[in-house]
């Protein structure tokens, strides 16, 4: 019989959960970590951006794990972390494709945008190869002390005060006690049920499947693009070095490159203009999707899937409640909208920054700061999915998509330079969204953008929106969509 008390019970043990457990144990909390599989396991959430890597880097500051500061960047992770795989990733590229047809470059660059984030590999952000990140951030957990039970079914979880969570490690029974518990699972958050919290993601914009592997031998696009014909003498960064999203009516695909040989690569389609065939084996829908695009099928014309394809249906979700009196939610388990523009692991890691001083504080004034973590999180969530659906209204009309992703860029640097300012409190919302002149610019330019306006009249309408926010020449048509780092 394994019997525990905790000041905080943390259900999860992927890289936002371990994070979570050593955070609470240097602000003076007893926590202990609890994870239903056990590393190295597989994850997906692979992509870091910059927002991500600077809040990273002031939490490893700020309550003093320097173990953890180096994987901010791509250069002090290979110094430091040589033997955990991650992929480099300089920024993001987007290419158009139309169905039967290969990619065609163009002299204006209309049929890509790519949008650097750092102005060197040193400085970059990454890749994580998750099996082998999330392992590493467990061990620093259990390496500080923390009880960290992997292998661990939990059968029951009773709310009260304390809560109490019963359940089995292999044959050992297992009762925790726990004042405070924090959710960093997933979609199949146990917290859900217990609690009968329901999803209302069907309210989402956003209406999004996936089916995706990691594979080897996967062409690098800039050897096919430049046999079309392509010049990269305009390009900020070699366009395999970023997250790179091939673009097409009704969806999308992302590749991301890790330095073992593996590339994790998934489509991500409209389910309205592409449901859900159950009868169709995601092998044989993977290779249709293939087909409909020369160019990407050339990049696959060699390469093969190293572990079974995942196919999901409508990936939306966001819980009715994310927080009460003595529990919470972190965003990836309460909620999640699409990966388009890498966005899910540094909302996760926000939300990990805004909910430690609420773990630390007395439980008598947690109420009030406990309602505003929630509140934040659903301003985030609504943003994003504003953001992410006017994305897809554009993907037929490459221009008007390269228009209006430039909210998300814009809110994304504005957030970044104010943090690098000082400027930025803990508190503080994901990608501006507390801003409230900034969300309602995006409104506005999203319900322009369902109009169906000309490509030349939307951009300018979005290059005059975001003026107050931009500060590295979004929307210049002298860049012809290649934005370098400034």
């Amino acid at each position: 019989m394994i019997d525990l008390h905790a000041d905080v019970a943390i259900l999860g043990a992927g890289f936002g959960g371990s994070l979570t457990a050593m955070l609470a144990k240097q602000v003076g909390l007893r926590p202990v970590l609890v994870e239903r599989n056990a590393h190295p396991r597989f994850a997906i959430g692979e992509s870091s951006t910059p927002q991500g890597d600077i809040v990273l880097a002031a939490l490893a500051e700020r309550y003093d794990l320097p173990s953890i500061a180096p994987l901010a960047a791509y250069g002090s992770w290979k110094r430091t972390y040589p033997d955990v795989t991650c992929g480099l990733k300089r920024g993001f590229s987007y290419f158009h494709h139309t169905d039967a047809s290969p990619f065609q470059p163009m002299s204006d660059r209309d049929t890509e945008l790519i949008v650097a984030a750092s102005a060197d590999d040193e400085h970059s952000d990454t890749h994580w190869y998750r099996a082998e990140f999330d392992a590493l951030f467990a061990a620093e957990a259990e390496s500080m002390g923390i009880p960290y039970l992997d292998r661990t079914a939990l059968t029951r979880l009773e709310p009260g005060e304390p809560w109490t969570l019963t359940g089995h490690r292999e044959s050992d029974r297992i009762r925790i006690t726990a004042d405070f518990v924090v959710d960093a699972t997933g979609p199949s958050s146990p917290l859900l049920s217990t609690l009968g919290i329901r999803q209302d993601g069907d309210t989402l914009l956003t209406n999004s499947r996936t089916i995706y592997s990691h594979f080897r031998d996967v062409a690098r696009w800039q050897d096919i693009y430049c046999d079309a014909g392509g010049s990269t003498e305009e390009h900020p960064f070699p366009c395999d070095d970023a997250a790179l999203h091939h673009v097409f009516d009704g969806g999308w695909m992302w590749l991301l490159r890790f330095e073992n040989g593996i590339t994790s690569g998934g489509f991500v389609l409209d389910n309205n203009r592409n449901p859900l065939d159950e009868n169709l084996p995601p092998e044989e829908e993977w290779r249709t999707l293939l087909n409909r695009f020369p160019s990407i099928a050339r990049q696959f014309e060699h390469a093969s899937p190293v572990m079974p394809f995942h196919r999901t249906g409508r990936m939306q979700r966001r819980a009715s409640c994310m927080a009460g009196e003595n529990w919470a939610m972190l965003p990836y388990a309460a909620a999640f909208v699409d990966p388009l523009h890498s966005s899910g692991n540094a909302h996760t890691l926000a939300g990990i920054e805004r909910l430690i001083p609420i773990l630390a504080a007395d439980q008598s004034v947690r109420a009030p700061m406990l309602a505003a973590y929630e509140e934040t999180t659903l301003r985030e969530v609504a943003l994003l999915d504003q953001v992410i659906h006017g994305c897809y209204q554009g993907f037929d009309r490459f221009p008007l998509f390269a228009a209006f992703a430039m909210f998300y860029f814009a809110g994304a640097d504005y957030s970044e330079r104010r943090r690098r300012a000082g400027e930025h409190r803990v508190g503080d919302a994901f990608l501006n969204a507390d801003d409230p002149a900034f969300c309602q610019a995006v409104s506005v330019a999203y319900e322009e953008l369902l109009t169906n306006p000309g490509d030349d009249s939307f951009a300018n309408f979005v290059a005059s929106a975001i003026d107050p926010w931009n500060r590295v020449g979004l929307c210049e048509s002298a860049k012809k969509n290649m934005y370098d780092y400034a």
